[in-house]
């Protein structure tokens, strides 16, 4: 007579045979990405800020510091917005930059569609040493500017670099 665990190891072997023979092997697999490019210029140059008042920045359209980002989203939603950061340190709020007012966003952004853009308009804390590149595409529309949560992430990508913003 079987014992109780070996009837229990049966029933599991059972429910994951059976979950493995309805998957769908011909289905896509979920597209869910955001490359961040070479910026120009090249990594280890020195980009000049514009400061007035408190204010650091760089003009959209400059041509100071262009990042090209590439982004696809692995399901549709209805509202979505690039927001990208400049960091200085490794923390979730390590970031010295962030692009505004050049954060394009769209509605909706749809199942595997994909955007490239290059953002070049940034506002910067002040002069700083930037370390890395994070980017989110993210479905908050709160107006808070600091980087979303995960569950208001439908894609995010990060790339290491060294720039001189003063």
């Amino acid at each position: 007579m079987p014992t109780m665990k070996m009837r229990m190891s049966v029933g599991v072997a059972a429910v994951a045979l059976l979950a493995t023979a309805c998957a769908n092997p011909f289905s896509p697999s979920p597209v869910r990405r955001l490359t961040i490019s070479t910026p120009t210029p090249p990594p280890g140059s020195v980009i000049p800020i514009t400061r007035s008042g408190i204010q650091s920045f760089t003009s959209r359209g400059s041509g100071l510091f262009d990042v090209p980002i590439t982004v696809t989203s692995d399901r549709e939603v209805d509202w979505a917005q690039l927001s990208v950061y400049l960091y200085r340190g490794t923390g979730r709020m390590d970031y010295c930059g962030q692009n505004l007012p050049d954060a394009p966003a769209w509605g909706p952004f749809e199942k595997g569609q994909t955007v490239t853009v290059t953002i070049s308009g940034w506002q910067l804390s002040g002069p700083c040493e930037v370390t890395s590149i994070r980017a989110w595409l993210h479905i908050r529309n709160s107006g808070l500017l600091i980087p979303p949560t995960e569950s208001e992430t439908v894609a995010n990508g990060s790339l290491d670099v060294r720039y001189t913003f003063r």
